[in-house]
């Protein structure tokens, strides 16, 4: 492994060495930092709607569905799900436009939506695994985690050379608190894999979970040695080593994250949120900072700023982070939510956090978010006493 270079400068060993210290100062609450299952790759299954919807295949059809691949290519993701769903109106046997419609529902934020999509495929085709996997990932996005279990599960038993299917489902098992079951499952996926530095580094953080830091150390390494250049798995041992007591291993993990990705938003980010797991919220402030410098079009890290702000009742910043992040999100109904607090918190502009909240609820319901609709209807009912 590359150890950190002496020659790096003054700078920006005050930038590292700031965070860590305060990270060991603290008691160490593990961040959840398994690896993401990957989306279902269904761009393809939109190009191909064309050539299998021979039902009812009349010019119209066609034409929206060139239309739909044109926008697609184009980056009009919004403009083209309308075109897909009016083609599913015309050929409403064709599962595929219905994962495909999944598939963009996905790409933008609407996760909901896009398990609905893939249950309508899946009505039509329920021997489809990559539908199931669809499924699966949306389902993770919207933190229905039992659920996504389920669908993976199911993906498995369709095609059990899956590989990223039992990635997802050892993931969504972890986020269930079932650390054990994750550790089993990700251990398949080395049995199958033995390379995969993916399933070495959340398996690594499953057992820290389980408080076995000796093995969580001793697997997070390996993952390292597998990724060297991984700064991902640098984070995760230096977590590793802060509950194992070794100081100085955490900070020369941390450092080498650093060295290895000095101006990657997505490390700055992760940096972030070990911070705030432990309620550094200041210090997890600055690392988000870092990670927008580095990275403007990082969302999270506006919407995580946003949070601290509103948790501390700034309210002001809070309302700039989440117009910020709704500027680049429109559909993202917990920006609106959040927004709508923060405006409320502010005072005298009851009017303006009403029309917020208004807004929130409406993208609550349109995704079928119930816990959404609930806290906004909570919201709005106080608002309107």
């Amino acid at each position: 492994m590359e150890t950190v270079q002496d020659s790096r400068t003054t700078h920006t060993k005050q930038a590292v060495y700031k965070p860590i210290r305060l990270i060991v100062s603290s008691i160490l609450v593990a961040f959840v930092a398994t690896v993401t299952p990957q989306m279902a790759h269904s761009v393809e299954v939109v190009a191909q709607a064309n050539t299998q919807s021979n039902t009812q295949s009349t010019d119209q059809l066609n034409q929206l569905l060139e239309q739909g691949r044109e926008l697609v290519d184009a980056g009009k993701i919004d403009e083209a799900v309308l075109v897909y769903v009016q083609a599913a109106g015309l050929d409403p046997s064709d599962p595929k436009i219905y994962s495909g419609i999944a598939y963009l529902e996905a790409l933008r934020g609407n996760y909901q939506a896009a398990a609905k999509f893939y249950r309508d495929a899946l009505v039509l085709d329920p021997q489809n695994p990559d539908f199931q996997y669809g499924l699966a990932y949306s389902l993770v996005k919207s933190e229905d985690y039992r659920g996504a279990a389920d669908a993976y599960r199911k993906a498995i038993s369709l095609k059990p050379d899956l590989l990223n299917a039992y990635l997802g489902l050892a993931v969504s098992l972890f986020r269930q608190g079932d650390y054990g079951s994750a550790v089993k499952t990700y251990e398949m996926v080395i049995a199958s894999d033995p390379n995969n530095w993916q399933a070495y580094a959340s398996m690594g953080m499953a057992l820290l979970r389980q408080d076995n830091t000796p093995k969580a150390v001793e697997t997070l390494r390996q993952a390292a040695t597998l990724a060297p250049n991984e700064a991902s798995i640098q984070i995760k041992l230096g977590v590793a080593l802060l509950r194992s007591g070794d100081q100085a291993g955490a900070i020369a993990a941390f450092e080498q994250a650093a060295a290895l990705s000095p101006r990657d938003g997505e490390i700055q980010f992760q940096i972030g949120e070990v911070l705030k797991s432990q309620d550094d919220l200041d210090a997890a402030m600055e690392a988000y900072q870092r990670a927008l410098a580095f990275n403007p079009d990082l969302v999270e890290a506006d919407v995580a700023i946003g949070e601290i702000q509103l948790q501390k009742k700034e309210y002001i910043g809070a309302i700039v982070s989440f117009r910020r992040v709704i500027n680049r999100v429109p559909q993202n109904a917990n920006a609106h939510y959040h927004l709508g607090m923060a405006i409320k918190g502010r005072g005298g502009r009851d009017s303006q956090a009403i029309a917020a909240l208004e807004k929130a609820l409406k993208l609550y319901e349109q995704q079928g978010d119930t816990e959404g609709v609930k806290k906004t209807q909570e919201a709005l009912k106080e608002l309107k006493k």
